[in-house]
This record gives C-alpha cells, structure tokens and sequence, in this order.
C-alpha cells in the first residue's frame, strides 16, 4: 500500500513535467534547458516503473497467500466432517467451493481491494492539483463524472445477483461431470451414453446461459467509464478555446489538465470495478463461509493417547443414521480382548458395517458406550484411534500413485522392498505385482482402475497389514476373489495375523471358523454370540447361512 501512494504519486506529478516540456518548446527555450526537463521526466517514469513494479509483486503475494491459506483451511475442514457430510454434499459442490469460489475471493480481496484503494488514492492525490491548477475547469470538467459510480453500483448489485447464480450452475455441473465420469461403466453397461449426453448438455447450457447474462451485465463496464473520459475531454475543449486564445493559459496546462481528466475517470471507474469484483468474492465467501461454519458431527475433542490395545467394550450401543426412521444397531454389547479373532455374520442389512463404522468413530454414538483400554471413545484423539485401529474397508480405494505408495500411505517412513514382497505374499499378490513391467513402482489409474476387485480388496488388505496396528478390522475385504483364492490368502494370513487382534466381517463362514468368538447380528441386534461349534447348535440364523454355504461349495 505504501509503494502503491508513491506510484500514484509519482504518476501525478508526471503530468506537471510534461507542462513544463511543452511549454518551454512553445516558449522556445535553449535545449540544454529542455533536457534538464526530459531527463526529470523520464527519472520519474523510471521511479514509477519501480514503485510499480514492487507493489504488484507484494500485492500479488499477499492475494495469492490468502487464497492459499484459506483453500487449506476448506481442505482441513473437510477432513474432520463425517460420512454423513459427504452423504450430504456433492462433491462436485464441493471441488467447486475450494477451486473456483476460493479463486473469486482471492480476486474480491485482490483486485477488488485494490482498484479501490487505488482509486481512493488518485483522487487525494489529483484532485487538489486540478484545482490548484484551474478551479473553473475542474468542477466544470468533471460535473459529469458523479455518474459513472452510481451506474456501476447499479450494474454490480445486478453482477452480484448473476454471479451467485452462474457458481451454483457451476457446482451442479461439476457435480453432474464427477458422477457421470465415475459411473461411466455403469452408463455404457446400459447404453445410456445418449440419455447422459442430453442430461449433461442440459446443465452445460444452464451454466452457459449464467455466464451470458453475468457477461451482459460485466459489458457494461468499458461503456460507462468511456463516457466519463469522453465527456470530461467534450466539455474541457469548450471551456478552454477561449483562455488559450487569449492566451491566460498555456498549452502544456491544457494537456496537463487534460491528462488528469483521463487520470480522474479512473477513481470514478474503480469505485464501481472494485465494488463489481468484492461482491463476486464476497459471493464466493458466503458459500465459503457457510461450508466453514458448520460443525462436525465427530469433533475431535478427546485428549487421551492411545499407545497400544488391551481391550474393547461396546455397552448398550445404540445407532440410527439422520435421515433414517428407525435404528441400524440396537443394544450392542460385547467386549473384546487383547489377541483375539472375532468375527461378526449376519444378513444383508442387519448392520455388520455400520457397527464398524461407529467402532472407528465414523459416526458418532447417538446412546450407550463404546470403551477402548477403559477409556470412552470419545475421550480418545482420533489419530492415536486410527493409528491402533487398521480399517480395511469392503470397497477398496486406491489413489492415482504407484503400488509401492498406495501400500504405505499409512506408514511415516517407507519400508524395505522385502517387507513389501512380505505383506503382498500374505495376500497371495506378489507374484502378480512382480509380473507388471515396473513391479511396485507401477502406476495406477484413478481408484486403481487398472486393477481387477479382487486384485483391488487384496492391495488394501497388504495396506492394513503393513502398518503396526496392534488391531485390523476387514469389512468382508475378500468379497471379490473366488472361494479358492480365499481359502489360499486365509491360510497365509493365519501366520500374519496371529499378532493382532482381529474383527472380521465376512458372508463366508470358512473365513471365522477358527474365531474366538463369532457375533451374529440379526436387524441391529445381536442374536447370538459364540464359537463355530457353538452357534452350529444354538443359532438358526448362523446354522442357516453354513448349510447354505455349505450346499454352494460342494
């Protein structure tokens, strides 16, 4: 701001030299004299041209900072808000919000700040040497210029209005465009490349007719500051004819006074600019803002870290999702213990991956009690949480990285490549890694698109092996190998997992034969809890799935 006052400064006192120039060439003054004039003249365009130079560059950091501040902000806001977040708010919007919305803030408080501070600074700086120069023509010259802030304000409360709409048609495009691209298999299993086609020209246009009309109204801006230039210049050559006839004043006033007509248009011009371009960014800001406001359903409060895993005790536990009528778990109980193998069976729908989800602190316990090592969950931090829990989710994610990174994005410090043939072996995966042509260092495509479900669901298993967590959990990890190469990666991961306690997920019962104990859950409840043998004799729902499952493998 400081080098900006110079910079304006320095460029109104340019027009003063120039009068001195033209008027010692009419005067007919000796050279020497002439270029003691130029030489100042063109020292000062030098200094302008540094203060210039210096302003834009700090100006252009601090913009540019914020904006990248406040993108970090927005990124690790989301990472603290839960599913049910995301289950409300595309992430299209969202993408939208933290790439286009933070772009428009950074220019409000940019080049919106600017003009108009900018523009502030001209007229304290030009306006007193108009008048010191010619009072008469100053309000005469510029009897018109009141307008053109008025119009602007005008034309921006209608950019205001416009522009608000055109990034919401932004939002829903984008998040038409990252649900198409992600389902585009689902679309061409169904042949509706056409149907999707009109649906997405449909939103294009949407957006396309938003940015018209926003960039109808933007026109505007040229033609308005134009008239204040062109009426200003109309009305001085009225007014002056007779004083340069007569001789009161001189040419290079003329100019002079000319230039700062041209200089005063633009204050006028950037009040309504600047205000144009704070209330895009203040439009952003609003959506910003009240993405930032809103609170995680999961707050991170807990002050207790964890070191290790000695038990786990789930009392009276009761869940229902937000926008559902009635509870996915009711009365859970079961506890949990150092070593063991626990699996959990039961029905589609009855709830097995929703009580992981609130074991790993996803969604918050609505009634009951969740203690790990004696302490309430909530009272846990979150990291240390994760860091003893090792979640190998049912639907396998994998990043647009190598192998080798997408098995360690757990770890702190990257293993040795004989770890790597360790765990990837566990999971009966190694010889197929080693048969691509650049092994663990072979790129994936988005969510690992090169690789087939199964090929997926063992690479996570390898990720949640690989970290030290003394507890793994697998939500039915195996569901898209065959029983064969299951049974092959069950018996390797025997070994493997005998250090750690183990919740398993599965609709296969060969995969929990062994557990110490098994959990039957049956519409939120548990019916049953004990081993193999045990629930053979006790439980119907659990000696119904065997025979069935029995029956399929022979």
């Amino acid at each position: 701001m400081v080098f900006l006052f110079f910079t304006n400064l320095l460029d109104a006192v340019s027009p003063l030299v120039l009068k001195t120039g033209i008027d010692q060439i009419v005067d007919g003054i000796e050279m020497p004299e002439l270029m003691k004039t130029a030489g100042l003249y063109f020292l000062i365009l030098s200094l302008l041209a540094a203060t210039r130079y210096v302003w834009r560059v700090y100006f252009g950091r601090y913009h540019t900072s914020a904006a990248e501040d406040l993108r970090n902000r927005i990124f690790q806001h989301l990472t603290r808000m839960g599913p049910q977040f995301f289950k409300r708010n595309p992430i299209g919007e969202l993408m939208s919000l933290i790439t286009n919305d933070v772009q428009s803030f950074r220019s409000g408080i940019g080049s919106g700040v600017l003009v108009l501070v900018d523009g502030a600074t001209i007229m304290l700086v030009v306006l007193p040497l108009m008048i010191w120069m010619e009072p008469t023509w100053t309000w005469q010259t510029l009897i018109l210029l009141p307008l053109v802030p008025f119009l602007i304000w005008y034309v921006t409360g209608l950019i205001f209005r416009g522009y608000k709409i055109q990034q919401d048609k932004l939002s829903d495009l984008s998040g038409v465009t990252q649900e198409i691209a992600s389902g585009i298999r689902v679309i061409k299993g169904f042949a509706q490349e056409s149907n999707q086609l009109k649906y997405y020209n449909m939103k294009s246009k949407d957006y396309k007719e938003a940015c018209d009309r926003v960039a109808l109204v933007d026109s505007l801006f040229m033609p308005i500051m134009y008239f204040g230039v062109a009426s200003g210049t109309a009305i001085l050559l009225f007014i002056a004819a007779d004083d340069l006839i007569a001789g009161t004043v001189t040419v290079g006033t003329f100019v002079a006074f000319q230039r700062y007509i041209t200089k005063m248009v633009w204050p006028m011009t950037a009040f309504g600019m600047g205000l144009s371009q704070y209330q895009k960014g203040m439009a952003s800001y609003s959506r910003i803002k009240n993405l930032l406001l809103k609170e995680t359903d999961i707050p991170d409060s807990g002050t207790i870290e964890l070191t290790g895993f000695e038990n786990l005790k789930v009392k009276n536990l009761n869940f229902q999702y937000s926008d559902a009528d009635t509870p996915i778990l009711k009365n859970i109980n079961f506890e949990i213990k150092k070593g063991e193998k626990v699996g959990i069976v039961g029905p589609v729908g009855s709830g097995k991956t929703t009580l992981l989800h609130v074991l790993n602190r996803l969604f918050p316990v609505d009634s009951g009690m969740i203690e790990i090592n004696g302490h309430s969950i909530e009272q846990v931090t979150q990291k240390s949480l994760h860091q003893v829990m090792a979640f190998v989710p049912q639907e396998p994610f994998l990043f647009s990285d190598s192998i080798s990174d997408n098995i360690q994005m757990a770890l702190d410090q990257p293993v040795l490549k004989e770890e790597l043939l360790q765990w990837t072996d566990a999971v009966d995966l190694k010889a197929e890694i080693l048969s691509l042509p650049q092994a663990f260092d072979a790129q994936l495509g988005e969510r690992g698109v090169n690789l087939s479900g199964g090929q997926k669901q063992r690479l996570t298993i390898a990720r949640g092996l690989i970290t030290k967590s003394p507890l793994i959990i697998l939500d039915d990890s195996l569901s898209a190998v065959d029983q064969k190469t299951e049974d092959t990666i069950q018996n390797q991961l025997k070994n493997s997992l005998d250090r750690k306690t183990q919740i398993i997920v599965t609709h296969r019962i060969s995969a929990i034969k062994d557990a110490d104990k098994i959990i039957v859950l049956k519409n939120g409840e548990i019916d049953i809890i004990g081993t193999h043998e045990e629930l053979l004799q006790k439980s119907l729902t659990y000696k119904h799935i065997a025979e069935i499952q029995a029956g399929h493998h022979e």
